[in-house]
């Protein structure tokens, strides 16, 4: 029952929420930053290159602006998720360009080289799968982000 008593209390004070939509903002903040390095540019060009979906970019821009391109938009999402606790239309934006951002590089899991290895006969992430395998947990996180701010943002109009 304590443990009820608990959970109830978490989802009251929102903390699912709070952690969520910091812990994100974190993540996108930091690597956004990071991807105006050479060394992160260099670092997710294996990515790119192997990707039906960001491919094409590398035929358009160079390795740096390309990441600078990812960067800015991680950036921005970032931004929009931390805004949305004072306007919850610029959080379901955010959201939504964190799901777009989540769902593509999750596909680097299936698309990149290597990510998948097998390991004493069981096939496991291995190398940068092990690196890429949260983003499908943070993809979840963004949907979950999106519906709580949908729901401030349509009550906020009543």
């Amino acid at each position: 029952m304590k443990l009820l008593n608990f959970a109830k209390w978490l989802d009251e004070k929102n903390i699912g929420f709070i952690i969520s939509s910091f812990g994100i903002a974190l993540i996108l903040l930091w690597i956004g930053l990071f991807k105006f390095t050479p060394s992160e540019a260099n670092g997710i060009a294996g990515l790119v290159q192997n990707s039906p979906l960001m491919s094409w970019m590398y035929h358009i821009f160079s390795i740096q602006t390309t990441s600078r391109i990812v960067g800015v938009t991680e950036i921005i999402a970032a931004l929009a998720i931390l805004a949305g606790n004072f306007s919850p239309k610029i959080g379901v934006w955010g959201s939504v360009l964190c799901i777009v951002i989540f769902f593509v590089t999750s596909t680097f899991f299936l698309t990149t080289p290597g990510s998948i290895a097998q390991v004493d006969g069981v096939w496991a992430p291995s190398g940068v799968g092990s690196f890429l395998i949260k983003d499908i947990s943070i993809l979840g996180a963004s949907i979950f982000l999106l519906g709580y701010f949908s729901k401030r943002a349509i009550a906020s109009q009543y």
